[in-house]
C-alpha cells in the first residue's frame, strides 16, 4: 500500500530530470502538504493543488510569481514547469521522490532538502513585525549535519542544537558569548531580539536558495539566504 506520508510534509529539492546546463545553480523545490503544492521553479515561486489516489498524482494548473529570470534560470523554469504539467504519478524509494508521467516513466527526481551550510539572515520578526537587518551588521546561521548550529548575532557568536523531521525543525535555546558592541547603534538590541526569536521556530520552507523559518502556526520568524550565492 502506498503511504502518502512518505510524500507529504517533506521539502524536496530537485536532484535529476532537467538537462539544462547549470540548473544546479538554483535547483527547483517542491513541498506537498494538505492538498497544496508549492515551491520554487528555480526563479519564481509556484503554488497549486494536488490530489492523490494511491500512486496516482494529479496536479492543478500552477500559479507562479512573475519575476524575470536570467539565463539559465529561465530555461530551468520552463523545463521544470513543463515536466510538472505531465505528472500523473509518484513513488518514494530510497528516501527520494520520483514524479512520473502517465506511462510510469520518471520525469523528475527529488531528494529531501538539506539545510546544512551557512545562511545569512536578511529579515526577522521583532516586536511583532518583520524587519530588515540593520545596515552594516550581519546575522548568520550555520547548520552542521550533526545537529549543531553556530552563528553570529551581529556582535556575539551563538551556538545551539537543532533537529529536522520532514518540514519541521526544532531549535534549542541558543547560548552566546557576552561581548558588548557599541556600533552600529542598536546592534545589541537587534541581537537580543533575534536570539529570543530563534526558539519559536517550528517549521521551515525552502524556496531555492531562500530559507524561511516559521512558527508552528506558519508565522514568519526569519528569512535567510544561502551564503555563496
Amino acid at each position: 500500500m502506498v503511504d502518502a506520508a512518505s510524500l507529504e510534509g517533506t521539502p524536496w529539492v530537485l536532484s535529476a530530470g532537467i538537462s539544462v546546463e547549470g540548473w544546479e545553480q538554483a535547483a527547483p523545490t517542491a513541498t506537498f502538504e494538505g492538498s497544496a503544492v508549492s515551491g520554487s521553479t528555480g526563479c519564481n515561486r509556484f503554488s497549486g493543488r494536488y490530489a492523490l489516489d494511491g500512486d496516482a498524482l494529479a496536479l492543478s494548473a500552477l500559479a507562479t510569481t512573475l519575476l524575470a529570470c536570467a539565463p539559465p534560470l529561465d530555461a530551468v523554469e520552463r523545463a521544470f514547469v513543463a515536466a510538472l504539467e505531465r505528472v500523473a504519478g509518484w513513488r518514494v524509494a530510497g528516501g527520494e521522490l520520483a514524479l512520473l508521467d502517465a506511462t510510469g516513466e520518471e520525469l523528475l527526481r527529488f531528494a529531501p532538502a538539506s539545510l546544512a551550510g551557512k545562511w545569512v539572515v536578511t529579515a526577522f520578526r521583532r516586536d511583532g513585525e518583520v524587519t530588515s537587518v540593520l545596515a552594516d551588521t550581519e546575522i548568520t546561521l550555520a547548520l552542521a549535519d550533526d545537529g549543531t548550529l553556530v552563528g553570529s548575532g551581529g556582535c556575539n557568536v551563538y551556538r545551539a542544537t537543532y533537529a529536522v523531521a520532514g518540514g519541521s525543525i526544532e531549535l534549542s535555546a541558543p547560548f552566546s558569548t557576552r561581548k558588548a558592541c557599541l556600533q552600529p547603534e542598536g546592534v545589541m538590541e537587534q541581537e537580543a531580539a533575534y536570539l529570543q526569536a530563534l526558539p519559536t521556530v517550528a517549521r521551515y520552507r525552502l524556496d531555492g536558495r531562500v530559507l524561511h523559518l516559521l512558527t508552528a502556526r506558519d508565522t514568519l520568524v526569519a528569512t535567510l539566504t544561502r551564503a555563496g550565492g
